[in-house]
């Protein structure tokens, strides 16, 4: 099991499992499938259209096949923080090298390289040839896509689900447990987590005063979601970092 490591300035490490080339074929072949329904859809509609008025439905049908190939994989890369349906049915996303959710941007550069991924001249499986034979040759299987990218695609961690109820008073639970941050991050959405993450890797590019800002306004926001006592907190930026670190 290949692990990609990320270290911040406080020297906090944060771990993901890189994705191999079985998991993001097979996340390939349902999003395949789905661009396949998806065509054949368009074609449907397209012969209506084209029986109502000729040419019409060609001419759209063409368009549709052209958003299908060039957008499918950057609208849902980007709407989904990195999945398509393919992979997150199969459990995987596309991450930037640094750890955080990619952009807009590298998300249109790794599939407009997809038309160099899959030249056919390998004839491997008939498809992704170059793509492939790149991935076979890095330990950590990027394309070329992801090199231009700056990008990698990792497993998503699939905890279970934590009990959202508060421990028994009576318990006398540790409230800086990790145990019991784990706990509470049940209440926290998918995109509210990566919030937190994205600002726990990039704290180091903003100034002091303003980072000093930053976090405070977010733990205090966290810690009245989290129903976390402020007496139980060291300082609002190791609070944000053992919240990051607990869900990983």
């Amino acid at each position: 099991m290949l692990v990609h490591e990320i270290i911040t300035t406080e020297r906090v490490p944060f771990t993901y499992r890189v994705a191999g080339m079985g998991s993001r074929f097979l996340a390939w072949l349902v999003d395949g499938a789905l661009i396949v329904v998806l065509a054949f859809a368009g074609m449907m509609l397209s012969g209506v259209l084209e029986s109502a008025r000729g040419g019409l439905g060609q001419a759209l049908f063409a368009l549709w096949v052209f958003v299908l190939n060039w957008g499918y994989f950057l609208f849902f890369e980007w709407l989904w923080h990195g999945q398509t349906p393919g992979k997150r049915l199969l459990g995987i996303r596309v991450i930037q090298w640094r750890g955080t959710a990619i952009s807009f941007y590298q998300a249109a550069v790794r599939n407009l390289l997809r038309v160099v991924d899959s030249m056919p001249w390998l004839l491997l499986f008939g498809f992704y040839g170059m793509g492939f034979a790149v991935a076979a040759c890095n330990r950590r299987q990027r394309r070329l896509g992801d090199f231009a990218a700056n990008t990698l695609v990792v497993h998503v961690e699939r905890k279970s689900r934590p009990i959202q109820s508060l421990p028994d008073a009576g318990a006398a639970a540790d409230l800086t447990s990790v145990g019991f941050i784990r706990q509470r991050l049940g209440l926290l959405s998918r995109e509210q987590k990566q919030t937190l993450l994205d600002l726990c890797v990039r704290r180091d590019q903003l100034r002091l005063a303003e980072r000093a800002r930053l976090f405070a306004a977010v733990a205090a926001h966290f810690r009245d979601k989290l129903e976390i006592p402020a007496a139980a907190l060291k300082s609002d930026e190791k609070f944000i970092l053992e919240l990051v670190a607990a869900n990983l």
